[in-house]
């Protein structure tokens, strides 16, 4: 099963996301609550260029 680590915008802890607790609202689109702050995140997925595969960091 895959698992998502990412930093949570609210809190600020890691998240360790398991793949079954992921809601995709669209195809651009990743959902789910942070397990520490109770907190729903939702982030855009990037479509084009090399980091076209996972979610977009912000950088």
């Amino acid at each position: 099963m895959h698992t998502q680590v990412r930093t949570c915008p609210f809190c600020g802890l890691l998240m360790w996301v398991k793949e079954d607790q992921v809601v995709y609202p669209d195809e651009n689109t990743v959902r789910y609550k942070c397990p520490h702050c109770q907190q729903t995140v939702q982030f855009k997925l990037v479509t084009q260029g090399s980091n076209a595969a996972g979610p977009k960091m912000g950088h």
